[in-house]
């Protein structure tokens, strides 16, 4: 790609707030030029344009956004949303020079079509639907014709906290105009409202509630795909376990024994559901312990707040076995999560 005539601008810049916009940018085979690649690259949205699909000369409308994925702020922590529309079909790819992350993606055509192949899969997503892919991983996207899409990069391991087992979700096609895909789309149009992200507590408040809308989405997939082998029952029952630990995480009673009581079915089936969705009742209910943690720790509201209070708060009776588990999750103290999200 090469820049067109109207450039590069930069919208914004608040906090860990930082948006760009490329206007009518001319887009030919090969790399970006230095200039966009230098504001696209942080955000781990580089690809190469392999072939156009399409005669003519071909565009690209393209802005970005980005919460705490530009060196300022705590990158588990944060969320880059990038939304754009070309004039003409291209095949594209993302190779391995150009990896520099390990984010979740996920994609939403709002119009027009792609073809992804990734994984030894391959799915095709049209108006209205969402797909999910790695972006550690090598890829290749076919835009037959003139499209819209957006492009929502979340970080895996909080991913990973908030929906275990999420690689079998990728490159899964979401149902066309899922609920959850509307909301996305609504985000995106927060954090392209400047007046919305004047502030670091609104700006977490937006990536933190695009976090817990992707997990949903990933759940969806996996649950698409669970549906259509037969298991609706057993899927609907474990998603309506899930949300129950969550509500109850801090102060309710999620021992198997509880849970099984409330939901009307044995601890060994309540097991075993865990079991078919690759983790453990006991390692679910960690993750969501940490995820919670990492959250609070990564906000400024709550730097004045002591690291015991929080973990013992989101139910660790130990401060050495939050700190030993913290560490082993997220590759990071909880003191270097709260001084890259809280700095003095």
């Amino acid at each position: 790609m090469v820049i067109g005539e109207q450039g590069l601008c930069m919208t914004s810049a608040t906090g860990d707030f930082r948006s760009y916009r490329f206007s009518h940018v001319s887009v030919d085979t090969g790399d970006l030029r230095t200039d966009v690649a230098g504001v696209v690259r942080p955000f781990g949205l580089e690809w190469r344009v392999v072939s156009l699909l399409s005669e003519g000369p071909c565009y690209e409308d393209m802005a970005v956004a980005g919460v705490g994925r530009n060196g300022s702020g705590p990158e588990d922590a944060g969320v880059c949303v990038q939304r754009a529309s070309v004039s003409g079909g291209a095949l594209i790819e993302r190779t391995p020079d150009l990896l520099c992350n390990d984010d979740v993606v996920l994609y939403i055509q709002e119009a027009g079509q792609r073809t992804v192949s990734q994984l030894g899969r391959e799915a095709t997503a049209g108006a209205g639907n969402g797909l999910l892919w790695s972006n550690a991983d090598v890829s290749t996207v076919v835009l037959p014709e003139p499209a819209r899409f957006v492009h929502i990069c979340v970080p895996r391991k909080l991913m990973l906290a908030l929906a275990p087992g999420l690689e079998d979700a990728f490159v899964r096609p979401l149902p066309p105009n899922a609920g959850v895909l509307r909301l996305l789309l609504s985000y995106v149009d927060v954090l392209e409202d400047a007046d919305t992200t004047k502030t670091p507590e609104l700006q977490r408040a937006v990536a933190t509630h695009i976090h817990d809308l992707c997990a949903l989405a990933i759940g969806a997939t996996r649950d698409a795909a669970e549906i259509a082998k037969g298991r609706g029952l057993r899927v609907a029952r474990l998603r309506a376990i899930k949300a129950d630990v969550i509500r109850n995480l801090r102060d309710g009673d999620i021992s198997v024994t509880a849970l099984a009581r409330r939901h009307h079915v044995t601890a060994r089936y309540i097991q075993r559901l865990f079991e078919g969705d690759g983790t453990t009742l006991s390692r679910f209910v960690l993750g969501q312990r940490l995820a919670q943690a990492y959250r609070m720790l990564a906000d400024p509201a709550q730097g004045h707040r002591m690291i015991g209070t929080l973990a013992y708060e989101v139910g660790f009776g130990d401060l050495s076995t939050f700190n030993r588990e913290f560490r082993r999750h997220f590759g990071a103290t909880p003191t270097d999560v709260r001084a890259a999200g809280c700095p003095s």
